[in-house]
């Protein structure tokens, strides 16, 4: 008569026991929660804040997600961009060109570097990027991201420092062709070259100076020359 009863009540404290420990199990699994979004709030907060442009786009290469910084470069917000792919962005010849660099870093499985020069709406800027594949733990392509390092002051140093180079290089060689120690004959005012021959003072400019000769006639010689002839006398000054 008993039995029902004991049953009974070792099924209630079975019951009990086992509301206990999803009770349990719920309070664990809503702190890996409460974890598991400070830390992403913690990764967004870096992505969002570093100087570097930052982009993921899924399998279709539609953007998914990009950080302020690409935000502010690109003029435009994230939620707006989200759906979008480059084409719906960018030029036709730079969204090639980035499609172009999404499509290698898939087939290459791995990380890779770009250098790229593009234009956005506060003028032309070049980019170290470094783009790569995600996967998913089955091995299938998820999305491909990016990070950028903007380049374009360092680009511009690097140019002007060569036009320097070169302005110099050119200047130098016009001082050094011009400041040589030219041995000149004191009677007829020939020079003499590396190679020991002579020559009029004329023909060497001609050939070290890189000059041009327009010729006229002085004063001093023009007097020497016409000083007797009566249109020479009679010019005006």
């Amino acid at each position: 008569m008993y039995l029902p009863n004991l049953f009974m009540t070792e099924s209630r404290e079975a019951l009990e026991r086992r509301i206990k420990e999803l009770e349990r199990d719920a309070e664990d699994l809503q702190t890996e929660v409460r974890v598991l979004r400070a830390r992403e709030g913690d990764l967004l907060a870096i992505l969002s804040n570093t100087p570097a442009p930052i982009y993921l786009k899924d399998a279709e290469f539609k953007y998914i997600r990009v950080n302020r910084r690409y935000e502010a470069l690109a003029h435009v917000t994230s939620d707006a961009l989200s759906g979008l792919t480059d084409y719906d962005i960018f030029p036709k010849a730079v969204a090639d060109l980035f499609r172009k660099q999404d499509e290698e870093v898939i087939r290459a499985g791995r990380p890779m570097e770009f250098e790229e020069t593009i234009p956005l709406p506060d003028g032309e800027f070049t980019f170290i990027t470094v783009k790569f594949p995600v996967f998913d733990e089955g091995g299938k392509l998820r999305a491909v991201g990016g990070f950028c390092a903007d380049i374009t002051a360092r680009k511009k140093t690097e140019k002007e420092r060569e036009e320097l180079l070169e302005r110099l290089s050119a200047s130098m060689k016009e001082v050094a062709t011009l400041r040589k120690i030219l041995p000149i004959c004191a009677c007829c005012r020939q020079i003499r070259d590396e190679q020991g021959g002579w020559s009029e003072l004329e023909t060497y400019l001609l050939s070290n100076a890189e000059l041009e000769f327009s010729h006229s006639v002085c004063p001093d010689c023009a007097r020497k020359l016409y000083g007797e002839e009566r249109w020479f006398v009679e010019r005006k000054p």
